[in-house]
């Protein structure tokens, strides 16, 4: 009987810590203290860094200094032996991703213009009641265009796996299972930094939101982006000038409640209250949590708290301050904002 497709981004982990980012040498070792089980390994996800063998022998330096062992996972090297065993799948891969490039392209054309009308519209000089009708259209607009892609996403996603279904191929089969039981003996999982696409697209082919979901996870960057819902690129700050932000698209939802912006105070504009106004809409129903080195944020399985106070968006632009931030019952199990709402394509009517 043909196993049916899941969903790979349905299960929530209970227990987690998100660091801020990590420049120069990584130091999470004071992390596991209190997250990591009594015993068993510590598994460690490097891929979005290539696996390269000064990034392994980094990461297992921190988890020895915890009193723990190492269990690098290895994603990278098994899909390629995937790919090297089932020619076909490789193929369809390929086209798969080449289909979640043009989409993005597309994307950003609509994007481009969409963003570029909000803000014009914003900086105009007109009375307020007529500017702020034509900015609510013009940020439906963008919010529209980010609706439809991650639409679009999802379907070049199921189309892939149901019409390949690799959780179902004996070569991912064989892998996916020795990482199973190693992640369900594992003490924790660690989730590096790196190349956000790269570290997503391994992690869902081999369908390990489920096993992620039943392990502590420590996560920083890149690796708490892919583990949340909403990933978004994003950066203000580039030579050229602002960067419009991008809905890359969906992660595992292994992280609830919170979209990640590491480097936020590098790459966001905090002083532009319209601009994170317009993210905070975007990212809707998730909240925005910005992430700077020596942050640190732990998750319980019902609540974020942050000893030093985690710093979220607001649907206003603000940025508020607050200790502990309680997951809605939860957001991934109803993802469309309510009428009128943050982030609503449907604002409620004037009041002038």
């Amino acid at each position: 009987m043909a196993e049916p497709v899941r969903d790979p981004a349905a299960a929530v982990t209970s227990r987690a810590v998100v660091l801020g980012p990590q420049p120069g040498r990584v130091r999470f070792a004071g992390a596991l203290d209190g997250l990591a089980r009594p015993a068993g390994p510590v598994a460690a996800i490097t891929v979005g860094w290539r696996e390269t063998e000064p990034v392994e022998r980094e990461v297992d330096r921190e988890i020895e200094r915890a009193g723990r062992r190492p269990a690098a996972l290895l994603i990278g090297e098994r899909v390629g032996r995937i790919f090297a065993a089932d020619l076909e799948l490789a193929a369809a891969h390929r086209t798969f991703q080449e289909a979640l490039f043009a989409e993005e392209r597309l994307y950003r054309a609509r994007l481009r213009q969409a963003s570029a009308a909000a803000r014009e519209v914003a900086g105009l000089s007109a009375p307020e009641r007529w500017r702020r009708r034509y900015l609510r259209e013009a940020r439906r607009a963008v919010l529209a265009a980010d609706r439809f892609h991650l639409a679009n996403q999802r379907t070049i996603v199921r189309e892939f796996r149901e019409r390949h279904r690799p959780g179902e191929r004996p070569a991912v089969r064989r892998e996916t299972k020795e990482l199973e039981a190693i992640l369900e003996g594992a003490a924790a999982v660690v989730l590096t930094g790196g190349h956000v696409a790269v570290i997503r697209n391994r992690l869902l082919l081999l369908d390990l939101g489920r096993a992620l979901a039943g392990v502590p996870v420590l996560a920083w960057s890149a690796g708490a982006m892919v583990l949340s819902r909403r990933i978004a690129f994003y950066h203000d700050h580039l030579p050229s000038g602002p960067a419009s932000p991008e809905v890359f698209g969906e992660g595992l939802a292994v992280l609830p409640g919170l979209a990640f912006f590491p480097d936020a105070g590098k790459r966001l504009n905090l002083e532009d209250r319209e601009s994170l106004r317009e993210l905070a809409l975007r990212m809707s129903p998730y909240r925005g949590v910005l992430l700077d080195p020596g942050d640190r944020l732990d998750w319980d399985g019902r609540r974020w708290t942050a000893a030093a106070g985690m710093r979220l968006l607001t649907a206003d632009g603000e940025v508020e301050r607050v200790d502990s931030f309680r997951v809605p019952d939860p957001p991934e199990r109803n993802p469309r904002p309510t009428p009128g709402g943050a982030g609503s394509l449907h604002p409620p009517p004037d009041s002038d």
